[in-house]
């Protein structure tokens, strides 16, 4: 066991090398964004600057201008009214659409919560947080499209697959229809002008643990960590110059709930 431990060890350089192998080509992950987005279509992966799968970024002079002298950011309560049907098996066995419905409502306002303490907790922020719309700030909408629940069902099918292949790895690669997962998109608009400054969407699986986490237990355990991740991010490439790259996170789980 220790030296199977030790070889999964050996392979983080291997997944370090492109966080689009990691995300990208490694998990299978892609992400469809909805008419939300005013140029949904355009969006595009960009691994030089942005951790999303997809990224679109205005290049109107007056929209890059006026932009430039905004300082403050609102962010509008999280949505869902584009959300997909479940289409895992696990998820459909244990939950009704009541259900998910009810747990997305939490999820909504725990989004929301945690983009706006994201630039909070950036004392060095270029933007302030404002509680309502303003002539004088971004506006920041977000939607969650796709969202498939940790399944204790699904956890159950992982271990069992962790028993007979490479702990950790076999069931995220051959479990992977058992894996919570969450969509989500989003659009920054620039208030003087009223345009789209920034769009991006973005998909998040259940990472590859190396020791059990009590996240797995609870439905929204996955979506949660995905959020918190997409929130830091965003803050991060808000208040970074074009050319400073925004890495994603990798594709397993250390430590964290």
């Amino acid at each position: 066991m220790m030296l199977i431990r030790a070889s999964l060890f050996l392979l983080i350089p291997w997944m370090m090398i492109s966080c689009r192998t990691a995300k990208s080509v490694v998990a299978a992950v892609n992400v469809k964004p909805t008419s939300f987005l005013p140029h949904a279509s355009e969006l595009k992966e960009n691994r030089k600057r942005s951790p999303f799968i997809g990224n679109w970024w205005s290049t109107d002079k007056k929209v890059l201008a006026a932009a430039e002298q905004v300082k403050s950011i609102y962010i509008a309560p999280v949505v869902s009214d584009e959300l997909r049907p479940m289409l895992q098996k696990f998820a459909l066995m244990e939950f009704s659409n009541k259900r998910r419905d009810g747990k997305m409502k939490s999820l909504l306002g725990y989004a929301q919560k945690k983009f706006v303490g994201a630039f909070k907790s950036n004392k060095k922020s270029r933007f302030t947080v404002v509680d309502e719309p303003s002539k004088e700030a971004m506006t920041l909408k977000l939607s969650i499209i796709e969202w498939e629940p940790n399944t204790y069902s699904g956890l159950a099918v992982r271990e069992a697959v962790d028993l007979v292949t490479l702990p950790m790895i076999g069931g995220s690669l051959l479990g992977k229809p058992s894996r919570g997962m969450i969509a989500i998109q989003g659009v920054l608009t620039e208030p003087k002008t009223g345009k789209s400054f920034f769009e991006f969407a973005d998909k998040e699986e259940a990472k590859s643990l190396f020791f059990f986490f009590p996240q797995e237990l609870f439905p929204t355990g996955q979506a949660k960590f995905a959020i918190r991740e997409w929130a830091r991010q965003f803050e991060k490439l808000m208040n970074s110059p074009p050319d400073k790259q925004i890495r994603d996170s990798m594709p397993f789980q250390i430590i964290g709930f």
